[in-house]
């Protein structure tokens, strides 16, 4: 007889996240209505594809920042889901400390939380077991101990997870696991959380990351949102697992080239020809400025920034450029400065392509260092 049971898998919403790297107090509050939007949108995922559950593999709010109201906001939004299972695993960011919301509020029936103590679930309706392995304090540099999990093979087995794999324990001290033996358990399905770039490598053992449901900064960059996992058991057993976007917004970072601009009014004519391939209104950008500018025309970076402050929803503006110099002027003066520029320029003439480019970059270095004292070598 087929069983079939089907699940949206979530995890690192960070609800009430302080989002202090934004700056500005009114972008922070409405970055973190984004992360309730997009809450809400999977709680209407859930009633949507009629899933059986909902997971939530850790890091759901801030334990730090969350106040009784996001709580009883969200245990309004678990109670949209009727008598629809909410299967939860507490993070590194809302770990099952003493003084854990998941603790101390009255959760609605239909939400079960697994912990160190009582790390287990067992739907009877469907028969799907549940297991948690997650976080009792903000750094846990092993998993921990806690009753064996019990596999039956007429039932679907699913394990929530929050911590790393195959990474340097040393270097990772949240839930560092083997993927082996993690693998080695025996679940039909592990649903990971606390990295926040989707990861589906090792689907073929069950294991899948959805990613974090929204951005966070530039280093997480692409499409974010959840997993609707169905599993099949008819025999043997089948997994199919589809990604849904659900992020309010999306970090760019953007490096725009604008050698020999001589003007302000070029400068932002230049960054608003490349912004008018994104929604400038929804996203969130970096813009680093490159090339080479006359050494008479600075940069006014606190004018680019409000002037695009006012067209996208968050900007920051890097400038990278540097000075160019007129070579055949400076070629003609008898100072260090010139000697040092002729010489370089009769090298560069008899050198090939490759030594060229080497060549020319070594000059600009030079005269920065003459001009300005110093000088910056990147790649």
């Amino acid at each position: 007889m087929e069983k079939r049971v089907s699940f949206i898998h979530c995890a690192d919403i960070h609800l009430d996240a302080p989002f202090s790297a934004m700056g500005k107090e009114n972008l922070s509050s409405e970055r973190r209505k984004d992360l309730r939007k997009v809450f809400g949108k999977i709680i209407n995922l859930v009633l949507e594809n009629d899933a059986d559950f909902l997971l939530i593999s850790g890091d759901l709010y801030e334990h730090e920042y969350t106040a009784r109201s996001t709580i009883t906001w969200i245990n309004e939004q678990f109670m949209r889901l009727g008598s629809r299972p909410v299967i939860i695993v507490p993070g590194n960011h809302d770990p099952y400390v003493r003084n854990s919301w998941y603790r101390s509020y009255r959760w609605n029936d239909n939400v079960h939380i697994l912990t160190t103590d009582n790390p287990e679930y067992l739907d009877e309706n469907l028969n799907v077991y549940f297991y948690g392995i997650g976080f009792d304090t903000f750094h846990q540099e092993v998993i921990p101990v806690q009753k064996p999990p019990v596999l039956q093979p007429d039932r679907i087995n699913i394990c929530l997870f929050h911590g790393t794999i195959n990474m340097q324990f040393t270097e990772s001290p949240y839930n560092p696991v083997d993927l082996d033996y993690l693998a080695g358990l025996g679940f039909d399905y592990y649903a990971l959380g606390h990295f926040h770039t989707r990861n589906d490598a090792f689907f073929e053992k069950g294991i899948l990351n959805p990613g974090s449901p929204e951005p966070f900064g530039f280093d997480e960059t692409g499409e974010h949102g959840v997993c609707m996992v169905e599993i099949t058991r008819n025999g043997g057993l089948k997994r199919r697992y589809s990604f849904i976007k659900t992020q309010e917004r999306t970090y760019y970072e953007i490096n725009i080239n604008v050698d020999g601009i001589d003007s302000q009014d070029r400068l932002i004519e230049r960054i608003s020809e490349v912004l008018r391939a994104y929604d400038g209104s929804k996203n969130i950008f970096r813009i680093n400025l490159t090339g080479r500018l006359s050494p008479d025309f600075h940069v006014d970076v606190n004018y680019l920034v409000q002037h695009f402050g006012d067209i996208c929803f968050s900007v920051q503006i890097n400038d990278s450029t540097k000075p160019l110099y007129n070579l055949d002027e400076l070629a003609g003066e008898r100072t260090l400065a010139g000697v040092f520029t002729r010489k370089m320029k009769e090298r560069i003439g008899t050198a090939n392509e490759e030594e060229r480019e080497i060549l020319e970059r070594a000059l600009y270095f030079g005269l920065e260092a003459l001009f300005e004292g110093n000088v910056i070598i990147s790649d």
